[in-house]
């Protein structure tokens, strides 16, 4: 599927959500779509194994709110360029998809955004182990979504998640990518 297929049903199917001003603590991640070989790509990292919060997760670019930042795009850009040095100027903001509520109490703000072909991006930084891409099509497969077992608290649950070279991508982030490509079906 062509990137540009890709944002013109995002586009259509999409009620745009304005540019929230962001209050409390919040945070917002970056949604990155990408072209390779003509076909549209998600950009995702892994978090390195040493952090305190969410270690080895696949996850979007992203992270919380600052006085500083004046909306959720503003915090999903600044975050993306702290974390892998992809620069503001390389991505248009397309919209914002609902707010993702997490169990432990974080409001993310999804901002779906371009990355430029020519773009470039540090594979690695303190908070990143790899820097990573998979085809959307593959994210719309859902043959390759599976429940695995895990604990949570202790307890055994199952949890949706879709496996990649680099770990399970699960969570919040899959949560995300599924309402992501549910605007596209």
């Amino acid at each position: 599927m062509k990137l540009e297929h890709v944002i013109s049903r995002f586009r259509l199917a999409h009620n745009p959500t304005p540019d929230k001003t962001l209050q409390g603590v919040e945070s917002a991640v970056l949604v990155p779509l990408i072209e390779v070989n003509q076909c549209a790509h998600i950009l995702l990292c892994k978090r390195d194994a040493s952090l305190r919060s969410h270690p080895s997760q696949i996850c979007f670019p992203g992270g919380k709110a600052e006085q500083s930042d004046r909306s959720a795009i503003d915090t999903a850009l600044r975050e993306t360029y702290e974390e892998i040095s992809l620069c503001r100027k390389d991505i248009t903001a397309l919209g914002q998809l609902p707010i993702h509520n997490t169990l432990s109490g974080f409001h993310i703000t999804p901002v779906v955004g371009r990355v430029q072909e020519y773009a470039t991006w540090a594979e690695k930084s303190s908070e990143v182990e790899r820097v990573f891409t998979i085809p959307l099509t593959a994210l719309m497969d859902p043959i390759q979504w599976q429940s695995h077992p895990c604990r949570y608290r202790g307890k055994p649950i199952n949890i949706n998640g879709f496996m990649t070279s680099h770990g399970l991508l699960w969570g919040a982030t899959a949560s995300i990518i599924k309402k992501f490509t549910d605007t596209l079906s």
